[in-house]
């Protein structure tokens, strides 16, 4: 008897009515037009002092986020050496990290021995080394304007003083400068972070926490690939294993 109700039920229900015809489809919206990048001009010396006196007075008080971006969005488009020491007081000194990054980016436009001369004395102060995100993009800098390899040594300790998160992006922009510049002083350095960081011998006293291990092998996770690049760029060869890399540097040494 149910089944008859449900079957008088079904053949009772209306028609399933035609589909709507689909609505006319409009024009697509053009894509937002992409703004040029700011072009570089060299400034002679007036022009420079001129455009640093007024961002100095723009600085003065105690100006928004935004007032002080707009200041020193106004020193984007030149390039004197003049620029230098408001960038870097900014660089050192500014309490918005993005500010910060951004006048180290702009250091990179200025003429290239003052920009590096600049670079390395803002990396070897603390207030600048104390914030890694400031710091890497400072690296990426050096990398741009003059780097040679008698810098390595300055900056050389940075990449294994620990292996938190917050000096992950560090790590990667060390290992770019690497790749770029094929500096081989960086082998030993990369050999021993080539292979999955795990303890050889748990048992051992001077064998470090599990939190730190738990730390590098998270932050090997996330560049571990950089690394074997930095590799093939200095040797143009692929290596799965620091043993295997160390035994072919072995029959092939730098002549």
């Amino acid at each position: 008897m149910l089944v008859a109700l449900f079957t008088s039920l079904f053949l009772s229900q209306d028609p399933t009515p035609a589909p709507n015809p689909a609505p006319a489809q409009e024009p697509p919206t053009p894509a937002a037009a992409v703004e040029p990048p700011k072009v570089v001009e060299a400034w002679d010396d007036k022009k420079a002092k001129a455009a640093v006196d007024e961002f100095t007075k723009a600085m003065k008080g105690t100006p928004s986020m935004r007032d002080r971006n707009a200041a020193l969005e106004s020193l984007a488009v030149g390039s004197n050496k003049l620029l230098l020491k408001p960038l870097a007081a900014l660089v050192e000194t500014d309490k918005s990290v993005a500010i910060r990054k951004r006048a180290a980016e702009l250091i990179a436009s200025q003429p290239a021995a003052d920009a590096n001369a600049t670079v390395l004395k803002l990396l070897k102060s603390a207030r600048v080394t104390s914030n890694l995100a400031v710091t890497a993009e400072l690296i990426r800098v050096l990398s741009r304007c003059g780097y040679v390899a008698a810098h390595w040594p300055q900056i050389e300790g940075m990449f294994e003083r620990d292996y938190s998160a917050e000096r992950v992006v560090l790590q990667e922009a060390m290992l770019q400068l690497v790749e770029k510049q094929k500096e081989r002083q960086a082998l030993p350095l990369l050999l021993r972070n080539l292979d999955e960081p795990i303890p050889k011998d748990v048992d051992i006293l001077a064998n470090p926490p599990k939190e730190y291990w738990e730390a590098r092998w998270k932050a090997w996770q996330i560049w571990r690939g950089k690394v074997k690049e930095a590799l093939f760029a200095i040797t143009g060869q692929r290596f799965s294993t620091s043993q295997e890399a160390a035994a072919w540097l072995k029959l092939n040494p730098r002549k």
